[in-house]
């Protein structure tokens, strides 16, 4: 452990939310392993508010525009007056590469994740995400092998209005849909409007929710439920963990939000391509189920089936997991 105060170490988180979410146990080593240290994380835009309530950084920044040559070099002069002595990256992709060649002039030591591999359009947003075990090995930093927790989130803004169900008119019991961005490995929306009706018809509210690119697949979803609570695009990271706190469980395809759910301890089931390469999260219990080339053969009663076989589908099974 580091224990000079004045140390400045800057790490850089920049990709995803299945990144940061994967990278939270190394994020609370690299805090512990610099106690005293003052600890400014970089990152994405989408990542800003949950990196903000987390409780492992003195301050958070934003990448820059490499585009724009002016906000580059203000960029640049900010960091070079910061005196960093340690550069933790975790993302290494183009943008951080980039800014380790424009900072080698002012020499802090720099450790680099190892890169993921490449991922394109089609691939899941579950693969791609860098190795961390060389990078800590050569830093002289003892990984922590946890399971990601991000508990933290819910903790920050625990007493706002906005981080209960209710501000959104959901009520207990009620279980989460969350279809993926991508379409080639999304679930059918008959498959999640079935399962939605059959959720209202037991007693349970379906919640559909994830980022604002998917309202019109909602609304055809919705279409044939109406009982549907549409929340795409209405919850930011923070209030979404509040939700997967309270859920009776998920139900998912290829959404990185399914990483949020289960570092909540929220269970549920994974609806994939059969070629798809994506696996459940190690060490929880979410069970998988495969389609060969129609994502429609996958019916909404073997889903509801395989919740109740796990024991999630009954009213005393949502007031154990809200206690």
């Amino acid at each position: 452990m580091l224990g000079r105060k004045d140390v400045n170490i800057l790490v850089i988180k920049a990709d995803s939310l299945a990144g940061f979410i994967a990278a939270e146990p190394s994020l609370e080593a690299i805090r512990q392993h610099h106690q005293n240290a003052k600890i400014s994380l970089l990152t994405a835009p989408s990542l800003q508010r949950i990196a903000r309530v987390s409780p492992y950084f003195d301050q958070v920044a934003l990448m820059p525009n490499f585009a724009a040559p002016e906000e580059k070099k203000e960029f640049i002069r900010q960091l070079k007056a910061s005196k960093f002595e340690r550069v933790y990256d975790l993302t290494c992709n183009d943008a951080s590469r980039k800014l380790q060649n424009a900072m080698r002039w002012f020499g802090p030591k720099w450790f680099c994740a190892a890169p993921p591999k490449g991922r394109g359009k089609s691939q899941p947003v579950q693969l791609g995400l860098p190795n961390f075990d060389a990078m800590f090995a050569s830093a002289g930093l003892e990984a922590d092998t946890r399971l990601p927790n991000l508990h933290w989130a819910i903790e920050a803004r625990k007493d706002s209005a906005n981080m209960k169900p209710a501000w959104y008119g959901v009520a207990a019991p009620f279980g989460l849909l969350l279809p993926g961005l991508n379409e080639s490995q999304r679930w059918s929306a008959e498959g999640y409007s079935g399962l939605a009706s059959l959720m209202a018809h037991t007693g349970f509210m379906p919640v559909l929710a994830g980022a604002k690119e998917l309202h019109g697949f909602a609304d055809t979803v919705a279409h044939d439920a109406p009982q549907l609570v549409d929340l795409t695009g209405k919850t930011d990271h923070l209030q979404l963990a509040a939700l997967a706190r309270d859920a009776a469980f998920f139900v998912t395809d290829d959404a990185e939000e399914m990483q949020l759910a289960v570092s909540l301890n929220c269970q549920g089931v994974m609806v994939l391509d059969q070629k798809s390469d994506v696996t459940p999260p190690e060490g929880r219990h979410v069970v998988t189920l495969r389609f060969d080339q129609d994502p429609a053969s996958v019916k909404p009663d073997f889903i509801w089936r395989t919740l109740t076989n796990m024991g999630l589908t009954t009213h005393s099974a949502q007031e154990s997991v809200s206690a």
